[in-house]
């Protein structure tokens, strides 16, 4: 995130470690896997659903209908209220649109929109089955056209990103005046890294498998409330809104006693701030100030 090469260990797991950035906070995987191998690792989940944590077998799986008892529906239009506070509906840009439904979301409630991804078996659904203009490819290359949108959104996206600041940054070039930046991504600092990290630092790094729950190949980055508003303001954006949110366990693959035991943990993380999921909305910084 920032360029220095002062880093500490955090955990060390089976397949890579976690460090935090000594200079900046920032917490990242290292090594991190090859575009061929994550663009492999997305094309099985989003067919197959299989992955290194059996437990997303089945959240890719609601990635494909638009349906109102969808949680991931459900999920969508919350946001879109959040975004609609911000501006009314207008040109939206998906970044990493997948499947295409929250696009398909967001036309119902009138926004004119529009998608890029570079996983083509996830695009073709969103081409196929809800009629969306989307393109396969890099963002930043796109957004070198210089395209203009009242609204840009990456739900889960930066945390998988190879140069953060430099997505952030072409995502602030391609806004409208007063257009916003919409995103998710996973919050560090939530339960499920204060319960597995105890249970590591007790057992003197023999117990993994909690924190490799968490911890997984295809994030590169692990975002906290500060970290997350540094990243944006390096990238030109202000911070406009940041809430915590819980992973919806409906679109889990669980266990009955894995189901209750997450229950139980989400309702402490309600209870203490510790809540697993970040949603924020970002505006251009200068605009933000006048």
């Amino acid at each position: 995130m920032c360029d220095s090469g002062d880093a500490t260990l955090r955990y060390r797991l089976s397949r890579f470690a976690i460090w935090t950035c000594g200079a900046c906070g920032q917490i990242f995987l290292w090594p991190q896997p090859t575009e061929d191998e994550i663009r492999g690792l997305f094309s099985q989940l989003y067919t197959t659903g299989e992955g290194s944590v059996p437990e997303l077998r089945s959240y890719y799986g609601f990635c494909y209908q638009d349906d109102p008892t969808n949680p991931l529906v459900q999920l969508y239009e919350r946001w879109l209220a959040v975004l609609e506070r911000f501006h009314p509906p207008g040109r939206l840009l998906d970044v990493g649109c997948g499947t295409g439904l929250f696009l398909a979301v967001a036309r119902r409630r009138g926004w004119t929109p529009f998608g890029i991804d570079d996983c083509a078996e996830a695009t073709r659904h969103a081409r196929e089955h809800f009629g969306l203009a989307v393109t396969i490819g890099d963002f930043e290359d796109f957004a070198r056209d210089a395209r203009h949108f009242d609204v840009i959104t990456m739900w889960d996206i930066i945390e998988h990103a190879r140069r953060p600041v430099d997505l952030l940054a072409a995502a602030c070039r391609c806004l409208e005046p007063h257009g916003v930046v919409g995103l998710s991504t996973p919050n560090q600092r939530s339960i499920l890294d204060l319960v597995a990290g105890t249970l590591y630092r007790l057992s003197a790094g023999a117990i993994r498998a909690p924190l490799e729950k968490f911890y997984i190949e295809q994030h590169f980055l692990y975002f906290t409330p500060a970290t997350l508003e540094a990243a944006l303001a390096r990238a030109g954006l202000a911070l406009a809104c940041c809430e915590r949110e819980l992973t919806e366990l409906r679109r889990l693959t669980l266990t009955v006693p894995t189901r209750l035991l997450l229950g139980g943990l989400f309702a402490i993380a309600r209870w203490t701030g510790l809540e697993n999921r970040l949603f924020a909305v970002a505006r251009p910084a200068a605009r933000h100030v006048a």
